[in-house]
């Protein structure tokens, strides 16, 4: 995507970089996970971490049990200033993942709300890395220690970050899961043609080659585990859309086996209520895909410190809600308690709280076999 296309809000300072120290990322004052019933998650992506993150502070007032962050929560790999990508380093991940911690708009946030984490590419560390990026293991570790993970952490054992986790009482059970899209991918098809060309955005075309990976074999297994657990509502959490597929940027629509083989193992697991969740394209929209197998609806937010209209105006024919292409993020509310059964009310909120849209569902009609 080229970075200079985005829409940047005001801008009351840039911050100088400062070369620090690993551990000085670690010294946030954090929330723990919650251990109750789950009603409220919000969720996010794509954040200028040399910029006021308000929009930080908008989240934590309408007191979400969980804030997602779905990637991007820092631009690694970008000069702010002089618009242009860099090459970074160890110390230079570290000096921007510093810039966020001392943020105050950031500590509003971390200190009040639990939050769950997993990565894009940007703050994996550039803008075109994956499988075969040099510091994917110094990456990894900055990473993980920035978000307070254990030292004993499984997640720090595995080759990626990705993650999941139960919440509530043996009725009313939550699981998320965080995707790692970057850590295992391959270089997606390059298109031949002009980027931009026949109305795409980005310079893709998928791949339909058996041996293109977005996952990798450890995570595939891993999801497969996760999906077998039984709880009342799962939610799939991707740093890139899901379901929406002709953009032709990144997008699980580059690797459209992989992105089968997704929706045939939530076909094909214990049948769990299940939504997904996405970031990525600086805009926010609900798309739903339905076949006789199943139907399911992908939830995206991005956008929280900049938008950019052109991608939202972009053809998306599943799409049912949106675009909202202002300063948003994205916030469910589970109501357990729902005369019809319980409920999901999906609302993309821009920065001075306003609803921008909603869409209510029971559990019952997300992906269903038909």
């Amino acid at each position: 995507m080229k970075l200079a296309q985005f829409i940047i809000p005001v801008i009351a300072f840039i911050m100088q970089p400062i070369i620090v120290p690993a551990q000085s990322i670690d010294d946030q004052s954090v929330k723990t996970l919650p251990t109750g019933t789950i009603t409220r998650i919000a969720f996010g992506s794509c954040a200028f971490q040399s910029v006021p993150q308000p929009i930080f502070r908008t989240v934590a007032n309408r007191k979400p049990d969980l804030y997602l962050s779905l990637g991007d929560a820092i631009y690694a790999d970008y000069d702010l200033k002089k618009k242009i990508p860099y090459d970074v380093t160890r110390q230079t991940l570290l000096r921007e993942w510093k810039i966020l911690a001392d943020s105050p708009d950031w500590q509003y946030l971390s200190s009040r709300v639990a939050v769950m984490a997993t990565w894009d590419n940007h703050d994996y560390g550039h803008y075109q890395a994956g499988e075969a990026f040099s510091l994917k293991k110094e990456s990894k570790k900055i990473f993980l220690d920035f978000f307070s993970e254990p030292d004993n952490s499984i997640r720090r054992q595995s080759a990626g970050i990705y993650d999941a986790k139960i919440f509530g009482p043996d009725n009313k059970r939550v699981q998320i899961i965080l995707l790692d899209t970057r850590s295992f991918k391959m270089l997606p098809k390059l298109a031949q043609r002009p980027e931009g060309s026949g109305g795409s955005l980005g310079k893709f075309t998928p791949n339909s080659d058996p041996d293109a990976r977005l996952l990798g074999d450890a995570q595939w297994k891993w999801l497969e585990k996760e999906l077998k657990k039984p709880v009342q509502l799962r939610i799939i959490a991707s740093s890139t859309q899901i379901i929406a597929d002709q953009k032709h940027m990144d997008e699980w629509g580059n690797f459209p086996l992989e992105r089968k083989k997704l929706f045939d193992l939530i076909n094909n697991s214990f049948n769990s209520p299940t939504l997904l969740l996405s970031g990525n394209v600086h805009f926010s929209e609900i798309s739903e895909l339905k076949t006789k197998d199943y139907n399911l609806i992908d939830f995206t937010s991005s956008g929280l410190t900049h938008t950019n209209d052109t991608y939202a105006q972009a053809t998306n024919k599943y799409r049912i809600k949106g675009p909202f292409s202002d300063l948003n993020f994205g916030f469910i509310e589970i109501d357990w308690e729902d005369d019809n059964g319980p409920s999901i009310t999906l609302q993309a909120i821009g920065l001075d709280g306003t609803v921008a849209y909603s869409l209510k569902k029971n559990f019952n009609a997300l992906s269903m076999v038909k």
